[in-house]
């Protein structure tokens, strides 16, 4: 995915520097923003073999996750991030710790409902570190690109910015990059989308699925000026990035001698080892030869992934750009019935990610409240057997005589192995997580203006389990800062 090359440096700045180390964080730290990641990729390894203990420890542990995440190690980099979290100590460290992971680990996985819903819970939490904040408000930006959603994406990209302004110390500097480097970039996939050799693109075109990829509607700024901002990043990684994207537009503008810059990239790719990558800048670059009216080039860089991989190597969105360059290059080669069956596959599918991802749409973006069963954080990060405990915990919280006793004996566990296996996955006892969901279902009803005046909220509270008016005050007042009394005047 796009993606892949911001990630080591997201967590990198994300994370917490581990106390002592200072020269292994400094070394690891220089070769993300060199694009060394082979390199960082080894240091991290290493590191984590001896990390030391507690939260600290956990930190080392989870850039050497995100690394194998990143080079698609995906089997050893759950295992990874499992042992970064039973190194915790902190329940509040574990929960934003186990949020974090699942969120991108479903991104890189594609399930990017799962991954909108953690990360958009991260950037809601009021007590997580201001850096993580920006790293969850970073990623979710990806994620509603991933899902096409382009006149979302704007917005979340405007509160990263304002998240970024907020930041202290010298990581702001960086962080400011980052995001100078993803405006240009979105701009630029937006602008080449936008061609008038790609208007049979339909899943780019149409207004479903907020599609619309004018130039300037993401940010509102032309390439131009984005590219005057981005000139200014100074990390090698992404200046490895910012040339790609120049190059990319060239071509979709019809210059030619940009193909061999094209080819370099790729080969950055392949030797720093991101095959997931490097697939994706294939289709870039295919889509920007299509724009510049160059189907042979197009079909060039496309031959490996067409000769190497099974007729569907994608998903999601990405496999909707495999389909549809596929097409227009078999188009180009005069086959035509061939090309017929590609285009006629890419609608169906393309047709298909608009009605799976249509509920994914902007409340989560612009901070609407939200009941969590329609999009779930909590189960992405559970594993099957405890997921059902979950689901057994959402379907029963209206019952006041719901027990964790009751709960572990649904699955067939003990007590004692579902109090170890939520904490661990979860940062939350059975009993905590109860309490939290009434708190969510409580808090909604009152914002969504279900409930009026205090016997409607004792009401409200009743409906979801909870009777005791001091319980819900203390519970309410801990989990969002505020009495139910004060959700209602803000919401009335």
């Amino acid at each position: 995915m796009f993606s892949t090359p911001y990630f080591p440096l997201i967590s990198a700045l994300a994370t917490p520097e581990p106390h002592g180390d200072r020269d292994i964080a400094e070394r690891f730290l220089k070769a993300v923003i060199d694009g060394e990641l082979v390199a960082a990729g080894t240091i991290a390894s290493r590191w984590a073999q001896d990390p030391g203990t507690g939260d600290a420890a956990a930190c080392v542990v989870q850039r050497h996750a995100d690394l194998q995440l990143m080079s698609r190690v995906e089997v050893r980099a759950e295992d990874t991030y499992r042992r970064s979290q039973k190194m915790i100590r902190t329940s509040m460290a574990l929960r934003v710790a186990s949020c974090r992971n699942a969120g991108w680990q479903a991104l890189f996985r594609n399930r990017l409902g799962s991954a909108l819903a953690c990360f958009s819970r991260l950037a809601e939490e009021s007590d997580v570190a201001p850096e993580r904040g920006a790293e969850a408000r970073f990623a979710m930006v990806c994620v509603l690109q991933e899902l096409g959603k382009t006149a979302q994406v704007a917005g979340a990209l405007a509160d990263l910015r304002e998240h970024i302004e907020s930041l202290d110390g010298a990581t702001q500097a960086w962080w400011r990059e980052l995001y100078d480097t993803l405006a240009f970039d979105l701009a630029v996939q937006a602008e080449i989308r936008s061609a008038s050799t790609l208007q049979d693109h339909v899943f780019w075109q149409s207004s479903l699925g907020d599609g619309v990829t004018r130039a300037d509607s993401l940010p509102q700024l032309s390439c131009d000026d984005l590219l005057a901002a981005a000139s200014r990043v100074k990390s090698p990684l992404l200046r490895i990035r910012i040339e790609a994207l120049k190059t990319q537009r060239a071509a979709a503008n019809g210059d030619r001698t940009a193909f061999p810059k094209m080819l370099e990239h790729l080969n950055w790719a392949r030797d720093e080892k991101l095959p997931d990558y490097l697939r994706t800048v294939r289709l870039e670059a295919a889509l920007a030869a299509l724009a510049g009216a160059a189907p042979q080039l197009a079909e060039s860089v496309l031959d490996p992934l067409i000769s190497q991989c099974s007729p569907q190597p994608f998903t999601g969105q990405r496999q909707i750009e495999y389909l549809y360059c596929f097409s227009k290059t078999r188009q180009h080669q005069g086959r035509v019935q061939e090309a017929w069956q590609l285009y006629s596959r890419y609608t169906l599918v393309a047709m298909q990610c608009l009605r799976d991802n249509s509920h994914l749409h902007r409340p989560l973006v612009e901070r609407v409240a939200k009941v969590s069963s329609q999009l779930d954080d909590v189960g992405a990060r559970l594993t099957g057997k405890y997921r059902r405990a979950y689901h057994f915990v959402l379907e029963n919280l209206n019952r006041r005589d719901l027990s964790v006793r009751e709960v572990a004996a649904e699955i067939g566990v003990t007590e004692r192995a579902l109090q170890n296996a939520f904490r661990s996955l979860l940062g939350l006892s059975p009993r905590e997580l109860i309490r939290r969901e009434r708190m969510e279902r409580i808090r909604a009803e009152l914002m969504n203006g279900a409930a009026q005046g205090d016997g409607s909220v004792l009401r409200a509270a009743s409906r979801w389990g909870v009777e005791n008016r001091s319980t819900l005050v203390h519970s309410y007042r801990k989990q969002f800062h505020e009495a139910p009394s004060e959700t209602l005047e803000r919401c009335a």
